[in-house]
């Protein structure tokens, strides 16, 4: 454990724990007070309506984990013992990376609704808690491509596999919702809505690209045969002029000898 993790332990003692925090056995109160208060000004920030409690577990592998509803009906999020070796910063974000998998469930694991929604909690974090516990390059810093591994199909034939136009919706997205005053559960529904819609779009872009190359096809079809009529129509009309040319001269022929003939004849 760093030294400011045993300075703070030593400060908090039995401080009244707003943050539920478990271990395989029932957490100290010192430690679980110390969690507690890095992590009160963190949830205040995000607004959450309800409460994720944490449950720390001596694991070397994963930083942290979302249980399963059937397993953990209350939400809580496991974050291994390690992370109270790192940083603040690094603790917070592993908390809400796994509170962020409990939002948007597993149908959205790690995809753009996934990335939106953690950004925004990352955003919520940066503009109202203590810089010590966020990125210092800013809430984006701390994402990653580990946090969009499944880009959406429709866009997997880009060049870069959809992740550039699916970070962009992300992105778009959790800065428009991070300053409302919704909760984090409510922005979290929103984000998985405009989803679902942008998906359909993306699925429905073939037709409709479809549509439109139709439809300007037919328009230019339409325009040659309006050019080809037009043509015909001028051909038309200088072939009438030459003939009303011709037959003026005829005319004017026959009146000029009627005219001579009977001059002459007088």
């Amino acid at each position: 454990m760093n030294h400011r993790v045993a300075t703070d332990l030593e400060k908090v003692g039995a401080l009244a724990l707003p943050v539920p925090v478990f271990q395989v056995q029932p957490a100290p109160p010192a430690l679980a007070g110390w969690v507690t208060r890095l992590l009160a000004p963190v949830v205040a920030a995000c607004r959450f309506r309800g409460t994720f409690p944490v449950e720390l577990r001596p694991t070397g592998c994963w930083g942290g984990w979302a249980l399963p509803p059937e397993y953990a009906p209350d939400k809580r999020v496991s974050i291994s013992n390690r992370m109270l070796h790192r940083s603040p910063r690094a603790l917070v974000a592993i908390f809400l990376h796994e509170v962020t998998h409990q939002l948007v469930g597993a149908d959205h694991d790690h995809n753009a609704a996934f990335f939106a929604t953690n950004l925004m909690l990352l955003l919520r974090v940066s503009e109202s808690v203590d810089a010590d516990v966020v990125p210092a390059g800013g809430a984006l810093a701390e994402m990653g491509l580990y946090d969009l591994q499944a880009p959406p199909v429709e866009l997997q034939r880009e060049p870069d596999a959809g992740v550039g136009r699916a970070v962009s919706w992300a992105i778009r997205v959790a800065h428009e919702l991070a300053p409302t005053p919704m909760a984090a559960e409510d922005a979290a529904v929103e984000i998985r809505a405009r989803y679902t819609a942008w998906i359909a779009q993306l699925e429905a872009a073939p037709a409709a690209a479809a549509a439109r190359a139709q439809t300007v096809a037919d328009a230019a079809a339409s325009a040659k045969a309006t050019r080809d009529e037009l043509q015909r129509t001028i051909g038309l009309l200088r072939s009438v002029s030459i003939w009303l040319g011709v037959a003026g001269t005829a005319v004017l022929a026959e009146a000029f000898m009627l005219l001579k003939l009977a001059f002459g004849g007088a």
